[in-house]
């Protein structure tokens, strides 16, 4: 019998916080790069000094650019105080042992983060390392009250022990599937998060960014993570809603949904590359009900439109890594997906023990070898499914047509012609869950994140974001 899914529709607590001006020159850095993707220009500050940052704040705040800060293990966002970040800030993480001890921003419920840049001077949190990699740090955590489906639960990657009395590092609302939806965990906006993600042990992991239980009161725009060990996004439950996202060569999961998240995600891109290696099942998207599947409420059901998700260029580099999806969901999970793109990965799209109802139209799915897995799922047929083993030039069996998709001149755009130009779109959308600050899908004309090569300022990761070129150190 077919499997039948229908896929239709200013003061700091002293005794707690380290903030010290630096006499000496880091020498595991320079001052500042000059170059629109290192570091934010000069033009962004006026004058430099070094300071180190760790500990608990738990009163307001505010970093500005002309310090170079430090961050020397956990600092944690604590009493409801709020952390702002001027634009053009760079936070530098030392990588310190054990990993339980990994340099981290931990932003505690009630608290908030306000980092605010903008593409000219973004907010670029990464490593100090001289030649840093991924997992150096274990990148920036928020955590709110919004529900998840669990009672209140700390959050994974950070051994309790070492949590300063008085800091509480769950998240949710309560009870399960209690909570503000609403909850406003700040703003990440033109932020870069650089060689982040730190397990502690096997599934135990902080990521580039990790949402526990975040509200969608709360701002993600426009951000990058580069480079991460395990996941570049995770979101354990929560309302969250977020635009513009992009995960350069993540070690595990490009995005991965988890405890009942309920967001809405569009514009989001993800990328890997032949020279990195990956963990034993990296996938674009991963999302789960739970770990054991069950059908606790809310269920885990990410609402996505016009996300593009890149594997590699050949299916034998992609096997050799080894990618799995570029899309899968299971234990339960629900889903709703549409004007999207998949490509590069052995499986496109996977679904395992996925909830219904469900919904899956007007994308493009690329597998080297699978395209649907199981076979017998019957899509809605707005969906574009292809099979073939390259993109490598000089194959010209390249149908989908993106601009660069596989080299470090990246541009992730549809040339004319492209199938994400002309096949159509959906402009119904599910709704999220919850939505503030006037966030809602925006109608497009073409699948995928991008808009075409020859529409002006198509490119939104224009000056703001980092790739690599294959330089052993960058």
């Amino acid at each position: 019998m077919k499997k039948k899914i229908f896929f239709g529709f200013a003061a700091v607590a002293i005794a707690a916080v380290t903030i010290i001006a630096c006499k000496r020159n880091f020498d595991k850095f320079d001052a500042r790069g000059t170059t629109a993707g290192t570091l934010p220009p000069a033009a962004c500050c006026d004058s430099l000094g070094t300071a180190v940052l760790s500990g608990v704040i738990n009163s307001n705040r505010t970093l500005s650019c002309d310090t170079i800060y430090v961050l020397n293990g956990k600092l944690y966002i604590s009493n409801n105080a709020t952390l702002t970040i001027d634009p053009g800030t760079v936070i530098r993480a030392n990588r310190l042992t054990p990993a339980s001890n990994a340099s981290a921003i931990v932003v505690t419920r009630g608290s908030k983060i306000e980092a605010d840049g903008d593409v000219l001077c973004p907010i670029v949190f990464t490593s100090n390392e001289a030649c840093p990699q991924p997992g150096d740090w274990g990148g920036i955590v928020l955590l709110g009250r919004a529900p998840i489906n669990k009672a209140d639960t700390s959050i994974e990657g950070i051994n309790l022990p070492t949590v300063p009395a008085g800091v509480d590092v769950k998240y949710g609302g309560g009870t399960k599937g209690q909570g503000n939806c609403l909850d406003n965990s700040g703003i990440l906006r033109y932020v870069r998060i650089e060689y982040a993600g730190q397990a502690i042990a096997t599934d135990n992991e902080l990521n580039g960014l990790t949402c526990g239980g975040v509200g969608a009161g709360t701002t993600l725009d426009f951000i990058e993570v580069y480079k991460g060990n395990d996941d570049a996004f995770e979101f354990f439950g929560g309302t969250v809603n977020a635009k513009h996202l992009f995960a350069f060569e993540p070690d595990d999961d490009a995005f991965d949904f988890d405890f009942g998240f309920r967001g809405g995600i569009q514009f989001a891109v993800s990328v890997l590359t032949p020279q990195a290696t990956y963990s034993a099942n990296p996938n674009g998207i991963e999302s789960d009900n739970d770990g054991q599947g069950s059908a606790d409420t809310p269920v885990t059901r990410p609402t996505i439109s016009n996300m593009t998700v890149i594997g590699l260029c050949d299916s034998a580099t992609a096997a050799g890594k080894p990618l799995l999806n570029a899309a899968q969901f299971r234990r339960n999970s629900r889903f709703c997906v549409v004007n999207s793109i998949f490509m590069g990965f052995p499986t496109g799209l996977n679904i395992v023990g996925a909830g219904s109802p469900t919904t899956f139209t007007h994308n493009i799915v690329h597998a080297f070898t699978t395209p649907v897995n199981p076979a017998t799922t019957v899509l809605d047929p707005s969906n574009k499914l292809y099979k073939y083993g390259t993109f490598c030039p000089p194959s010209t069996k390249d149908t989908i047509k993106l601009a660069n998709a596989f080299s470090c001149t990246y541009d992730f755009r549809p040339l004319p012609g492209s199938p994400a130009l002309t096949l159509g779109t959906t402009n119904s959308f599910c709704a999220p869950i919850c939505t503030a600050n006037g966030w809602s899908f925006t109608s497009t004309n073409y699948r995928g994140a991008f808009a075409a090569t020859t529409v002006a300022n198509s490119d939104w990761l224009a000056g703001w974001t980092k790739t690599w070129c294959g330089a052993a150190c960058d």
